[in-house]
């Protein structure tokens, strides 16, 4: 940041209103575009944030330092995630559940004592589980939250005690929030209607200045990458190895999976490749024909998506294959994006046309000038910063 919006930050007056129990903190209008930023993200898994949520995080955060505003990150976490120079505060989540939560809480009491230090204009909060004492957060400036998931369905998924704990708190923070950011239209029906929060859908996007348009890849056969994390069943992994099975002259690739985390038997032409950094990643695109976006989002009772990893795909010109409504590509008509149903049969009934897709789509990229458009993080973040530009208006008028 540049140092004389530092020290006007640093020297602004202040001044201190109590509504419904909240400080807020009103700032001279000729300040009110520079912010002091605080990303929140409450225990997402290490192996999540070293993907394509924590590349998105980062982009987000340096896309909103290059626009003059001062960013930190404070992470909750049960280990250490590749964050370095931001505050990571680490709880000890190999001991049984009562003792994991305890951990948990007393890591998040410091937390939320740093961030009241930092002293945020606003803070962004990544929807998670709740712990106590979380509402504490409420007290120290705006939340803005962001809901990347219908939480009910997801949180069910992980077991009856998940599903209740979530049930029994989650209006503690949506009740709270000044303001609330979807990454669909989907999402909004998901959040409480009877709070009216003021609400924006931005989907996912990336950082195009680090865009690479590769080479087509030079196979005999096909060959189709998904990436997916395990435990997450509407990835539908499962589908993507049976298809395997079904079309032996297809290689299947699938990035974050290792045979102990599949329950069924493995094709040999399905490699499970593990967890990949992103140069691992870029190296297997370049072999890649056709890159494989989540096939099973029905599981979770939806229908609406902007996957991360569409779009890295696309961002490299890889054709890619949609089961699901995409909330920015849906309307694009392009050769390179086959689109099957949000079925649980939609590769076993559609298989043919995959395998079909897979064989017209060697030697073939994307055009990418036609997709990039739809996901510009540097576009997507000025929308966000602007709502939190109108949440802190709405905050000084209240």
């Amino acid at each position: 940041m540049l140092p004389c919006l530092i020290s006007l930050h640093q020297n602004k007056k202040i001044a201190y209103t109590k509504s419904n129990g909240r400080e807020k903190i009103l700032t001279n209008s000729i300040l009110s575009q520079m912010m002091r930023i605080a990303y929140v993200t409450i225990h997402v898994a290490p192996e999540i944030m070293q993907g394509g949520v924590g590349k998105k995080i980062k982009s987000q955060t340096g896309i909103w330092r290059e626009h003059g505003h001062e960013v930190s990150i404070f992470s909750l976490t049960p280990a250490e995630i590749p964050f370095p120079g931001e505050r990571q505060f680490i709880f000890d989540a190999r001991v049984n559940l009562l003792k994991r939560e305890i951990n948990r809480s007393s890591m998040l009491n410091q937390m939320l004592a740093a961030i009241a230090q930092y002293k945020p204009d606003i803070i962004y909060l990544r929807y998670g589980l709740y712990s106590f004492p979380l509402h504490h957060i409420f007290r120290i400036a705006p939340v803005v939250l962001e809901t990347n998931s219908n939480d009910k369905v997801e949180y069910a998924s992980r077991g009856k005690f998940f599903y209740w704990m979530n049930r029994l708190t989650r209006n503690l923070t949506f009740a709270s929030v000044s303001g609330f950011i979807p990454p669909t239209r989907e999402l909004i029906r998901a959040f409480p209607a009877k709070y009216n929060k003021p609400n924006v859908v931005i989907s996912n996007g990336i950082d195009l200045s680090s865009a690479e348009l590769l080479p087509p890849a030079k196979n005999t056969n096909p060959v189709i990458t998904m990436v997916a994390s395990p435990g997450m069943d509407w990835h539908g992994v499962d589908k993507l190895i049976r298809f395997a099975e079904t079309c032996p002259d297809v290689t299947v690739n699938l990035v974050g999976y290792s045979t102990a985390d599949v329950n069924m038997p493995i094709p040999a032409n399905a490699h499970l490749l593990g967890f990949m950094d992103r140069a691992q990643l870029r190296a297997i695109y370049l072999t890649t024909d056709v890159a494989c976006g989540t096939l099973a989002l029905h599981r979770k009772n939806m229908d609406e998506a902007c996957t991360l990893k569409v779009r890295e795909a696309l961002s490299y010109g890889v054709p890619v294959i949609i089961a699901y409504h995409d909330t920015d590509l849906s309307e694009v008509a392009q050769d390179t994006i086959l689109r099957i149903p949000n079925s649980e049969n939609n590769v076993t009934e559609f298989h043919e046309k995959i395998r079909a897709f897979a064989y017209a789509m060697m030697g073939k990229r994307v055009d990418v000038e036609k997709v990039y458009p739809y996901f510009d993080q540097q576009k997507k973040e000025q929308s966000r910063l602007a709502f939190f530009q109108k949440i802190l208006d709405d905050s000084i008028k209240a």
